[in-house]
C-alpha cells in the first residue's frame, strides 16, 4: 500500500505523547488469479497514538465520500462569504476627507485592532 495523505494533530496538553494522524493509504488496481481486473482499495487509518483503527473503502464508497466532502466544502466556503458580508455591514463607512481614530499600523489609540482597506 502507498500512503497517499498523512495529517498529523498534536495535542496541546503535553509534548510527550505521540501526535494523532489521520491517514489515506492506497492499493493500485490488479488483475486476479482469473485474470479479471480488481479495483482499487482506499484505507483510511486513524492512529490517536495509542491505538490504530483502518477502515477499507472501495472505489464506489471513495466516490461518495469526495462528493460529500465537496459539498460540505463548498457549503462552508458560502456561509464564510455570509459571516463575512454581514460583517462588513456592520463596519462604520467613514466619508472621504473625514479622518478616523485609526493609526497606520490598524490599531487605534485604545490598543484594539481596526481593519485597513
Amino acid at each position: 500500500m502507498k500512503r497517499v495523505l498523512r495529517i498529523p494533530r498534536f495535542s496541546k496538553e503535553g509534548r510527550e505523547g505521540k501526535p494523532k494522524t489521520l491517514e489515506l493509504l492506497m492499493d493500485s488496481p490488479t488483475t486476479n488469479d482469473k485474470g479479471f481486473p480488481q479495483e482499487a482499495k482506499l484505507l483510511l487509518v486513524i492512529d490517536d497514538g495509542k491505538n490504530r483503527v483502518g477502515f477499507q473503502l472501495n472505489t464506489a464508497e471513495a466516490a461518495l465520500l469526495y462528493q460529500r466532502l465537496w459539498y460540505v466544502l463548498n457549503e462552508t466556503a458560502k456561509e464564510y462569504i455570509q459571516v463575512e458580508e454581514k460583517n462588513q455591514e456592520k463596519l462604520p463607512v467613514y466619508k472621504k476627507g473625514k479622518r478616523d481614530h485609526r493609526l497606520r499600523n490598524g490599531r487605534s489609540k485604545r490598543g484594539d485592532t481596526a481593519r485597513v482597506f
